[in-house]
């Protein structure tokens, strides 16, 4: 096992960046499968060519592979890919064999060797896979030069913000396991490229709709496809979390914040600040920036405001000079008034 030197990434304030593949969230492995069946459960539609196409045309336009060129193309190639697939613990894309190994998640899989095997090959490729055994993905591969070239993707409302300088903090220290596999404190962990998983939840607005219950209000100036997307994704994280056997203890205001640090900061999560919270009717009050990781960051704490207090939360969202404010209360209470 040997650390994983983090030169490039930056952190500040629940954003990582690498200076490779952009903005990153540091997922578990275990909870992005959680994630995924959550999620694809509440879309009720099947997802899977939908998140290999997203991932591959992000990949594809963000391009941390350089394409075949120069003196020993293909030698420096694999150079990279193996550098790349020790940054990102999805596993180890065989480029000859046309599979993966040592596989995080079948999906991520897919998506990385098809975006390497098109880049090599300048090659667009219609794709099936199977997995012939645990962690490992083979690629059978069509070749399809009718396919366009990605278009950056629609950023939905709540993503619409300029860059932000970072200040560098610490990195969490990321060990390798069989030099493709990432671990934080004993479990695999994986690099989620913000700008790929963004890219997805747009892709996915047609088939969102409306929840069976009315636990999410909002000011915002939105399309319905884009409140009901959100309001799924902040569902289906809120159930990843409550999955997992993350405690939560609020006692007053200032609990919050070492939870803030070590659920969200250290993690790439995002960040809120706490405004106001009442421990005798659990409402709680925050604001957090707009940005593409805003989702995420609201599903993790609407999962630790129930773990927290054994109740299911309903949620307000508003906007004050381009700031979100969120309010968090009792689903109950509100359909007892």
């Amino acid at each position: 096992m040997s650390s994983i030197d983090s030169k490039g990434i930056d952190a500040s304030n629940g954003r990582l960046h690498d200076t490779l593949i952009g903005d990153i969230i540091v997922w578990k492995q275990h909870e992005f499968h959680a994630w995924w069946n959550a999620f694809e459960n509440l879309i009720d539609h099947p997802l899977s060519r939908v998140f290999v196409n997203a991932f591959v045309d992000s990949l594809e336009l963000k391009g941390p592979l350089n394409g075949k060129q120069g003196l020993f193309a293909k030698r420096k190639f694999d150079k990279e890919l193996k550098a790349l697939c020790r940054k990102l613990g999805w596993g180890f894309v065989n480029r000859e064999q046309r599979c993966v190994t040592q596989s995080a998640h079948p999906l991520l899989s897919v998506a990385f060797a098809q975006y390497t095997l098109e880049l090599f090959e300048q090659c667009r490729y219609k794709v099936r896979w199977i997995e012939p055994q645990p962690q490992m993905v083979q690629l059978e591969i069509e070749t399809s030069n009718n396919l366009p070239s990605p278009n950056t993707h629609e950023v939905p409302p709540w993503s619409k913000d300029e860059h932000r300088e970072l200040n560098v903090a610490r990195f969490p220290v990321l060990d390798a396991v069989n030099e493709y596999e990432l671990k934080l404190d004993g479990e695999r962990v994986l690099l989620i490229p913000l700008q790929a998983i963004e890219r997805f939840l747009v892709a996915c607005k047609p088939y969102a709709s409306p929840p069976s219950l009315m636990w999410f209000e909002s000011n915002i100036p939105m399309a319905d496809s884009d409140q009901h997307l959100l309001q799924t994704t902040i569902s289906s994280v809120a159930s990843m979390f409550l999955e997992s056997n993350r405690p939560v203890y609020i006692i007053d205001e200032s609990s919050w914040q070492s939870y803030i640090e070590h659920y969200l900061h250290e993690y790439g999560w995002g960040s809120f600040n706490v405004i106001m919270y009442d421990a005798t009717t659990f409402e709680f009050h925050a604001s957090l920036n707009k940005g593409p990781m805003l989702p995420f960051t609201l599903g993790i704490l609407c999962g630790m405001w129930e773990r927290a207090h054994g109740r299911t939360y309903r949620v307000s969202l508003y906007k004050e000079n381009d700031i979100f404010h969120v309010k968090i209360h009792s689903f109950l209470d509100y359909q007892n008034t």
